[in-house]
């Protein structure tokens, strides 16, 4: 998780490098943190690598445990997959319900990239929208 942040943030994208991440990601998802699952998805759809696998393992395992994960988190990981154009709608739906439960805890930052995400992954939101407003 943190080689691939580090390139993304870097800006480089180093394909091969983030095929074999993705690959060993898949089978360890389930142990990752939330920032750890966060900032993969999120390195992954900055450098718009795509990894449907692993994708598809970060949703499923945050889904989870979307309870544990802190505002920016929530922001970072709706963010990544409606960039990488990564239907999950059962994430994105689990994201909504805690975001609207905790909205006095995210920055304006943060509550401007879920309402982006939300709308460019055309996933319906309508109490998170509300909750923002």
């Amino acid at each position: 998780a943190n080689t691939a942040w580090a390139y993304a943030t870097l800006g480089h994208a180093a394909p091969a490098l983030m095929d074999a991440i993705a690959e060993a990601a898949v089978k360890q998802v389930r142990s990752f943190r939330p920032q750890a699952l966060a900032n993969t998805a999120w390195a992954y759809a900055t450098v718009r690598h795509p990894a449907r696998a692993m994708m598809t393992a970060i949703a499923a395992a945050s889904v989870k445990r979307i309870g544990s994960f802190k505002p920016q988190e929530l922001s970072n990981l709706a963010w990544a997959y409606a960039t990488a154009g990564h239907a999950a709608p059962s994430l994105m739906d689990a994201i909504a319900v805690m975001a609207v439960r905790r909205i006095h805890s995210f920055k304006s930052q943060e509550l401007a990239n879920l309402a982006w995400a939300y709308a460019t992954a055309g996933h319906s939101a309508t109490a998170l929208m509300d909750a923002i407003a």
